[in-house]
């Protein structure tokens, strides 16, 4: 069954018209409670993922999804994405199965290496080791997966495991770990190896390459020996849905133009201007969403075709988007969007 999830970093920007912020508290209220809303209506997944940095209220990404374990009954949790480079990937496994037995088996762990240096500044790490140190420590998590109770395992980025409990285990066989990737051949190469999921995206120019990477790294996957439940892939867009597609557009482009001014602002690049904006929007292979049910219908039903992925996740709170807007999206990927994609045949069998 194609799904449908949604995920957060907790955005705290300032509203790009009002110049309201919110504080953390609030951020962090509304965001459990938008979990427990996409629970009640049937969605499919809620990630959160890590900042540390004071535009972001998600820093504890394990924190927040056992606070919305608690709390849900249905929908899986995970992150967007965690940087394990920075981290202890025997502290991670333990952390992420807990939530595993809390949620009777609904937990995920989506790993990348960051783009951002504030996890590196604030832990101790070099940003110019990250390849060396994701390779090493996703080989280790996924080396935990598949132990039993007791791990060895000979790290180069931390002390040895040598015949050593790694506790709580799972709630079912395995952890459900993800690679967060870019478009990297080595990398879904790996994932494929390692018999982990892969959550990812593209560029609109690059939407083609990403289609032919999917498609190698399920045949590896299986020529590697893993079932096809261990080769989920899931794409990340951009998104603001509301009831009428031309207010849509009017709503978000303020949110759109802050957030990517922003990025491009250290790269000596110029704002998005509002006919850039609307002709991304229009592209079926973008990556950004604006419209109504029935545009994101269309372009989901293109890209699934395109790509047979098995998931499509929407950022809904980009650069302050109010609550009652991103309350109003769920509802209408709850309602409209999701079940016209899952009664989709051409959807259910665009992977088979």
């Amino acid at each position: 069954m194609f799904e449908i999830g949604i995920f957060s970093f907790g955005d705290t920007y300032p509203h790009p018209v009002t110049g309201i912020r919110q504080s953390v508290h609030d951020s962090l209220r509304d965001l459990l409670e938008r979990i427990e809303l996409a629970d009640k209506l049937g969605l499919d997944f809620y990630g959160v993922g890590e900042h540390h940095r004071p535009d972001f209220s998600v820093s504890a990404c394990s924190t927040i999804l056992a606070a919305a374990a608690s709390r849900t009954k249905q929908i899986r949790l995970g992150t967007a994405t965690i940087v394990l480079t920075t981290d202890d990937p025997v502290r991670l496994y333990e952390q992420f199965a807990t939530i595993d037995q809390i949620s009777a088996g609904r937990a995920e762990i989506g790993l990348g290496s960051g783009v951002f240096l504030e996890s590196y500044d604030l832990f101790g790490f070099d940003y110019e080791d990250r390849k060396w140190i994701y390779d090493d420590k996703i080989e280790l998590i996924a080396a935990i997966d598949a132990a039993g109770e007791k791990v060895s395992f000979k790290s180069k980025s931390r002390p040895e495991l040598n015949d050593l409990y790694v506790w709580p285990r799972a709630y079912g066989d395995h952890l459900s770990i993800w690679q967060t990737t870019g478009l990297n051949a080595e990398s879904f190469e790996r994932a494929a190896r390692l018999g982990l999921s892969v959550q990812t995206g593209a560029p609109t120019s690059e939407f083609g390459r990403l289609a032919d990477l999917v498609s190698a790294y399920r045949q590896s996957g299986i020529n590697h020996g893993w079932s096809k439940d261990r080769l989920k892939v899931t794409l990340s867009a951009h998104a603001y849905i509301g009831e009428n597609h031309r207010q849509a557009l009017e709503t978000f482009f303020p949110h759109y133009q802050a957030y990517v001014s922003n990025m491009r602002l250290h790269r000596g690049k110029p704002a998005p201007t509002r006919d850039q904006f609307e002709e991304i929007a229009s592209d079926l292979d973008s990556n950004i969403i604006v419209g109504d049910a029935e545009q994101v219908v269309a372009k989901l039903k293109h890209q699934r075709a395109r790509v047979g992925h098995d998931r499509h996740i929407f950022q809904i709170d980009w650069r302050a988007v109010p609550q009652a807007d991103q309350v109003r999206a769920i509802h209408i990927l709850a309602n409209d969007i999701a079940p016209a994609l899952r009664s989709d045949s051409s959807i259910a069998n665009a992977a088979a």
